[in-house]
């Protein structure tokens, strides 16, 4: 497994709301994180699945966040920052990697 860090949020549009959404750089490019899960221990938290969108074949995608920007405007629907499933209509557009091998220490709870 690789460690990576979280560098820094994205606002998404997703359904009626806005939603502060973690990203890291991992495969040298920006990726969104929205669920985590942490291990028993409260050491480590892996992402259940990243989302970034799909590049053309032969095009290699922007390291930056400024690529992500394409979520802010166009939104995505709850059901894709669900693991498991990803609307037909949003296949061609995104890519996503379920339960990849990277993780990120956890941060102490405060106390």
């Amino acid at each position: 497994m690789e460690e990576v860090t979280i560098a820094g949020k994205v606002m998404v549009p997703v359904g009626g709301a806005v939603l502060m959404i973690d990203y890291v750089v991992w495969d040298n490019r920006a990726w969104l994180t929205p669920n985590w899960l942490e291990n028993a221990a409260g050491t480590l938290r892996r992402p259940i699945r990243v989302i970034a969108p799909k590049m053309a074949p032969g095009f290699t995608a922007p390291s930056g966040a400024d690529f992500l920007d394409i979520f802010t405007q166009t939104g995505l629907p709850q059901s894709v920052l669900d693991q498991g499933h990803i609307p037909p209509e949003f296949a061609p557009i995104l890519e996503v990697v379920e339960n990849p091998e990277i993780f990120i220490q956890a941060q102490p709870a405060a106390g």
